[in-house]
Formats: structure tokens, C-alpha cells, sequence
């Protein structure tokens, strides 16, 4: 049984590895559905033996991994280090009171907090203050409504933004000149998959009752 991933590469402003975005295979693609997400995610994250491995093959850079609404209310206890670890908030959570009940309490517990392919709305302010990063699809975000929704964020001055789907040099240098601290994507890299080959029947039983546990 093979148990893969991909890891893309998120850089600073001087071109230099910041960390790693980890994505799940889910029935041929990088993507999975929010169930199937928050039970991979849930596994990964419970488990030391495969929590050892991404350490592994990320060395010592923190990573980005997605939490669903349904992951973010399900209060896991990663075995993964803190420091290790950036939550990422996915674009469809809803900023309810109990959401950002559960943010808090990651953020009092040490974690840092992102907001995926995000788009400002009012509604957000909860989570942008206890967010650290947040993360601009330069792909689906038109130059104008970039610049007006940098504006709307600027006072809230403890924020960084990552420019994710930066596929040309020009784009590199737009982010750069707006005030982008990360960056990621094609002109950088593309995802990497990372495999664990033959896993013994020991750990192949593991991940499967982490698996159903965390259904």
C-alpha cells in the first residue's frame, strides 16, 4: 500500500524556501472532497508514525496543511510540533461563533493560522485578527480588487500575505511591489509527490483505524 502526498514549496521575497503547502491524493487528484480531506488530514496529523515522516521529507520548514469546518470544529490534538505547523482555513469555512471559538483556542495553544484563496468580506474580521498569513489567489484575483482589498487589510498590521498561483516572473514582481512576503507556485515549483512504499501491515492497519476513528 502506497500513502502519498505532494509538497509545493512556498518562498520568501529573496526567492528562499519558507516551508512547504502539504496536498492529499484523493482518486487521482490533488484535491479531495471536505469529508475526504478532513479524514486524511486527521490521520496525518494524529498519527506519530506519519507526522515522523513528513518531518522527514521537509526537513526543518513548517508546513501548510488545509483544516475543513468540519476538521476545525473536530478540536484534534496534532502530534505535530506547533511551530511546525500553519492551519490553513479553507475559503468555504464559515466565520460562525463556534469556528472562531475553535481558531482561538488554536492560537492560545501556539498554532499559526492562514486564510486560504481569500476575498474580504466584513464577516472575516474575527479570523483575520487571529489569522498570521493570508493567502491571494493571484489567478482568480483581478489587479484592481487586489489592490482595494490590500487597502481594506492594511490596518490590520500584524498580517503577512502569501501570493499563491504566481506562474511568470512578472507576477513574482507584482506581488513583490504590492507588499507580498511569500509566494508560490509554477514560476517557483511545482507539487512534488512523496510517497511511503509498502508499508508494513502494522502501520497500513494503523492509518485505517485512524482513518475510521476520525470519522
Amino acid at each position: 500500500m502506497d500513502f502519498c502526498i505532494a509538497r509545493q514549496p512556498i518562498f520568501n521575497f529573496n526567492k528562499r524556501l519558507f516551508a512547504y503547502e502539504l496536498l492529499y491524493r484523493g482518486n487521482g487528484e490533488w484535491n479531495l472532497s471536505n469529508t475526504e480531506g478532513s479524514r486524511a488530514t486527521s490521520s496525518l496529523l494524529s498519527s506519530t508514525f506519519m507526522t515522523e515522516w513528513i518531518k522527514k521529507v521537509t526537513g526543518s520548514k513548517p508546513c501548510f496543511v488545509n483544516f475543513t469546518q468540519e476538521l476545525l470544529l473536530k478540536n484534534i490534538h496534532p502530534a505535530f510540533p506547533k511551530n511546525r505547523l500553519v492551519i490553513e482555513i479553507l475559503e468555504d469555512v464559515e466565520p460562525t461563533p463556534e469556528i472562531v471559538a475553535a481558531c482561538q483556542q488554536m492560537v492560545d495553544q501556539g498554532y499559526t493560522l492562514a486564510l486560504d484563496d481569500f476575498i474580504y468580506h466584513p464577516k472575516f474580521d474575527p479570523l483575520i485578527e487571529l489569522a498570521s498569513i493570508i493567502k491571494i489567489d493571484f489567478i482568480l484575483t483581478p489587479v484592481d480588487s487586489l489592490a482595494k482589498m490590500l487597502y481594506k487589510l492594511s490596518r490590520f498590521d500584524h498580517l503577512k500575505f502569501l501570493a499563491e498561483k504566481v506562474e511568470t516572473y512578472e507576477e513574482f514582481d507584482k506581488a513583490l511591489k504590492l507588499g507580498f512576503s511569500y509566494f508560490q507556485g509554477y514560476f517557483f515549483s511545482r507539487p512534488e509527490e512523496i510517497c511511503i512504499k509498502e508499508l508494513s501491515s502494522v502501520k497500513v492497519n494503523l492509518l485505517r483505524l485512524l482513518a475510521e476513528v476520525s470519522q
